[in-house]
C-alpha cells in the first residue's frame, strides 16, 4: 500500500511520457503516463523488468507497479541531476562519463532486444530507403566488440547524483556497441567538440577502453539517422492518434 499523495507536480518528461511527482508526508513518487509506445516499438513490460533488475543495486529507481500499455509507478530519488546549474562543466562529464561506465558494466540476466533489431522495427514502418540505409551502416560498423547494456538516452536530465548515481527513463535501453552510447550521449547533450572530448577521456579512465575517433565520428553520424528516423516515427503516430 502506497501513502496518499497530499501534492500532484507535474514534472519536465520527454515526448514520450507525461510525467507526475506525487508528494507524500513521508513518502513520494513518479507516476509516468506512457505514451507513443507502438508508435516507437517501445516493450514497456522488459523496459521494467530490466529496471527491477538494476535497481536491485541502486542504479534505476525501484518500479512498484505498472500498466504496460498506460503506466508506470515508481519510487522517488531525492537528487540532483546532473543538469543542475550547481555542477560545473567537469563535474557533468565526469558523473556521466561514471554513468556510461557503470551502464556498461551490467551484466543483467535481462533477455531484452539488441538495437539492431529495435531499428529494424523502425524501417518496416518507413520504407525501403531506410532499410537500405540501416544495412549500410550495418555493414559499417560491423566489429568484433563485445556487446554490453546501452541506455541510448543519456541526457543530463536522466542522471541522478546523490551518495551513487540513479539513471532514470530505460525506455531505449538496448544490446549494443558502447560506442553508440556515448556517441548518442554526446549527441543528445548536444556537447561541443572539447566537452567530448572529455567526456571520451573520463570514459577511458573510468573503464580503460581506447577510443578510435574516426569510429566514434561514424556511430555520431549513425545516431544522428537514428534520431531523424525516431522524430519521423513518433510524427507520424501523433497524426493518426
Amino acid at each position: 500500500m502506497i501513502e496518499r499523495p497530499v501534492e500532484v507536480v507535474p514534472l519536465d518528461a520527454g515526448q514520450a511520457n507525461e510525467v507526475l511527482l506525487l508528494k507524500g508526508t513521508n513518502e513520494s513518487y513518479v507516476f509516468k503516463w506512457l505514451h507513443h509506445s507502438a508508435t516507437l516499438g517501445l516493450d514497456r513490460r522488459s523496459e521494467f523488468e530490466l529496471q527491477r533488475e538494476l535497481s536491485k543495486s541502486g542504479l534505476a529507481p525501484k518500479v512498484i507497479g505498472f500498466d504496460p500499455k498506460r503506466w508506470v509507478l515508481q519510487e522517488y530519488v531525492a537528487a540532483t541531476p546532473v543538469s543542475a546549474g550547481s555542477l560545473r562543466c567537469d563535474q557533468k562529464l565526469r558523473l556521466t562519463a561514471k554513468a556510461l561506465a557503470k551502464t556498461h558494466q551490467q551484466t543483467p540476466r535481462w533477455q531484452g532486444a539488441s538495437l539492431w533489431q529495435k531499428l529494424e522495427y523502425y524501417v518496416a514502418k518507413l520504407g525501403v530507403v531506410e532499410q537500405q540505409q540501416l544495412k549500410r551502416f550495418k555493414d559499417q560498423l560491423s566489429s568484433n566488440e563485445r556487446r554490453v547494456l546501452c541506455h541510448l538516452d543519456l541526457a543530463f536530465d536522466h542522471i541522478l547524483w546523490h551518495d551513487s548515481l540513479t539513471i532514470i527513463d530505460w525506455e531505449y535501453a538496448s544490446w549494443g556497441d558502447r560506442m553508440t552510447d556515448i556517441a548518442s550521449t554526446i549527441e543528445i547533450n548536444q556537447l561541443d567538440s572539447s566537452s567530448a572530448d572529455k567526456l571520451c577521456y573520463y570514459y577511458q579512465l573510468e573503464t580503460g577502453y581506447r577510443f578510435d575517433n574516426t569510429q566514434l565520428g561514424a556511430h555520431r553520424s549513425f545516431v544522428q539517422w537514428i534520431n531523424h528516423q525516431w522524430l519521423r516515427l513518433l510524427k507520424q503516430g501523433i497524426q493518426h492518434e
